[in-house]
């Protein structure tokens, strides 16, 4: 084995203006041997699922925060309960198919995973089982994680933590889950399909949990694909203590993709370790997916600070080169956002005495798309003190990192992901799915559209519900139930414009059932990106329409000069006043409270102040 080590002095933005450090190691063609080829249409078909496990709970001053949280929402929101409405839903995205991703009980919490192939074939992946179906939910099979490599590998009694991926490069699926919690075992279990089949035959390989030896494991991973490789993070945490107190650092496997397609003997990975910064270990590391297309050759990853109460730090990490071309190495960027995020506080659902758990701030998902990145967090909502979703774009260009919460003054959002849904004309659209729930609503899953034009600010959909639950989730012995550590998104590359997400759903155990339980949801999501071209004689639409609430859009002023820009009815009449004054040349967003207005068609229309008409458009105000 090859063994380097590198010092590296950087600058960036970490609370400090002073030149930080970091340092890294990095081994190469570290040997796994192949544990087994199994086909999936042998295996025997399971009905039911174990659910005797349940991750760690963390301990430290993210739970301290937390409490502290939770007793001012309560006063909060039982002063204020009689307040809350939400404004009817706009369905944008579309839903287009909504249905059960699991039939048995899951694990806790539920960990929902997805990925779907260009022939419609869908995996889903809970804690601790694989479902296969079809577009219209059908089930074709499924299988316990213990049982996927059955009769080839042993003690599989301490299955968890599965992601899955569709390569459409390859036309091939990966899956990669956890085996044991202590030094003892533990496992990092990676599939690769040998074809587009996820019933078909697959090559299973076992990496080693403890690859330092001493008394660790690994916990917790993120899977991503280049072109060449799979990556996955782990946290490698010590035994017998919480995955915070616990935390001895975070890793990143490079494995060559092909070796694993092809069923070879050894499947040789490189391993990422030692990632500091200020001689502190980085901890939790996210890959960072390709939009419309895998990257090639780099890849990156993101990290922040996940157990403060405000920061804006953002870690970029970035591995240069494929594993096959023995020439990568590893760089590191301090970035600093223009808002800041926070540990969220627990959410409420309609059972009072039992609340949900949002864990922390760490960054959960992430893709990138010519010089941009995007990437979502949960984070506290400052302006109210809900949980919400904390969505940042990178500039990496300018490493400038614009962030906006994504929040609701009634739910709670939490656990979101983030995958492409734009085309050549708008390249930075994109779907975000999440898990939401209020102290009125049941848990369910949801989904916001984000689009923006180069150079202008980001516009944000209303809401829309894939699924709203049935039942409060009520599953453990005490008052703060497992929600779901994360959700599952996945661009159809196939299909302009579709997305396919899967969540978490409060549902009864059973029909009549006086508990409720985390239940799995798969959606179909579709978007249309209809923000025109900007000419230089237009006025672009950037919010949904019809509308009930705030609508943005862009006008392209050719001058300097003087503009009225005013909202008529169908008569003619004039019903608002937008704006009236100097503007300068150049394209700038405007805003207009719609909600405000009643039901009907209107016209928004600019001119300037020779009468000359820079543009219009038509509006609807919708029920």
């Amino acid at each position: 084995m090859k063994k380097f080590v590198a010092v590296i002095t950087v600058m960036g933005w970490f609370s400090t203006s002073d030149a930080q450090e970091f340092t890294f190691k990095h081994e190469r063609d570290v040997p796994v041997t192949k544990l087994c080829t199994i086909s999936m249409a042998d295996l025997e078909v399971e009905a039911t699922l174990s659910s005797k496990f349940e991750a760690p709970k963390p301990y430290s001053r993210v739970e301290e925060i937390k409490k502290n949280l939770d007793k001012q929402r309560e006063r909060k929101i039982r002063q204020t309960l009689h307040k809350y409405k939400e404004s009817p839903e706009e369905r944008q995205p579309e839903v287009e198919a909504s249905f059960i991703g699991l039939n048995a009980v899951p694990g806790i919490p539920n960990d929902n995973n997805v990925a779907i192939n260009n022939n419609g074939d869908i995996i889903s992946v809970v804690n601790s089982s694989v479902s296969i179906l079809n577009e219209n939910g059908d089930y074709i099979r499924y299988y316990s994680l213990e049982r996927i490599v059955d009769g080839q590998l042993s003690n599989l009694n301490r299955t968890y933590d599965p992601k899955v991926a569709y390569d459409p490069d390859n036309d091939r699926f990966i899956l990669v889950f956890l085996q044991g919690s202590t030094s003892n075992d533990t496992r990092i279990i990676t599939g690769f399909s040998q074809t587009s089949d996820p019933n078909g035959t697959w090559n299973f390989y076992a990496i080693e949990g403890n690859p330092f030896g001493g008394q660790t494991w690994s916990d917790y991973p993120i899977i991503g694909l280049s072109k060449d490789d799979l990556f996955v993070t782990v946290n490698i945490l010590r035994d017998n203590e919480s995955w915070q107190k616990g935390f001895t650092q975070s890793v990143i496997w490079q494995v060559d993709k092909a070796s694993g397609y092809n069923g070879n003997d050894t499947l040789y990975e490189d391993v990422w370790f030692d990632l500091k910064y200020n001689d502190e270990p980085i901890w939790s590391i996210c890959a960072v997916q390709g939009g419309s297309s895998f990257s090639s050759p780099n890849m990156y990853f993101l990290s922040v600070r996940p157990e403060v109460e405000s920061n804006d730090s953002l870690f970029l990490h970035e591995i240069t080169d494929t594993r096959l071309s023995g020439n990568a190495t590893y760089n590191l960027r301090v970035l600093q956002a223009n808002k800041k995020y926070g540990v969220p506080p627990s959410a409420f659902q309609p059972d009072s005495r039992n609340l949900l758990q949002t864990n922390d701030t760490r960054v959960l998902s992430a893709m990138v798309e010519g010089d941009y990145i995007q990437y979502v967090q949960s984070t506290i909502v400052p302006d109210n003190g809900h949980s919400g979703v904390f969505h940042g774009f990178i500039n990496l260009a300018t490493d400038e990192v614009d962030a906006n919460y994504i929040y609701s003054d009634t739910f709670d959002f939490a656990y979101p992901s983030i995958a492409y849904a734009g085309n050549s004309s708008f390249p930075q659209a994109s779907v975000i799915t999440f898990s939401h729930t209020s102290e009125l609503h049941f848990p369910g899953t949801s989904v916001v559209l984000h689009n923006r034009v180069d150079g202008n600010e980001a516009f944000f959909s209303t809401v829309s519900q894939v699924v709203q639950g049935t039942m409060s989730i009520d599953r453990l012995s005490d008052s703060m139930e497992r929600w779901g550590d994360y959700t599952g998104i996945q661009t159809k590359y196939n299909e302009e414009g579709v997305v396919w997400v899967s969540g978490s759903v409060g549902i009864p155990f059973a029909q009549g059932a006086p508990r409720g339980r985390n239940g799995v949801q798969v959606g179909k999501v579709k978007v249309n990106n209809t923000i025109t071209a900007v000419t230089s004689d237009e006025m672009i639409l950037l919010a949904p329409n019809p509308s009930f609430g705030e609508l943005n859009f862009l006008i392209n002023n050719p001058e300097d000069q003087n503009l009225t820009i005013k909202v008529y009815d169908m008569t003619g009449k004039v019903v608002r006043d937008i704006y009236e004054g100097s503007l300068n040349a150049g394209q700038h967003e405007l805003k207009l409270n719609a909600g405000s207005l009643t039901i009907g068609a209107y016209l928004v229309s600019a001119v300037s102040d020779q009468g000359e008409k820079l543009g219009s458009f038509k509006f609807v105000v919708g029920q």
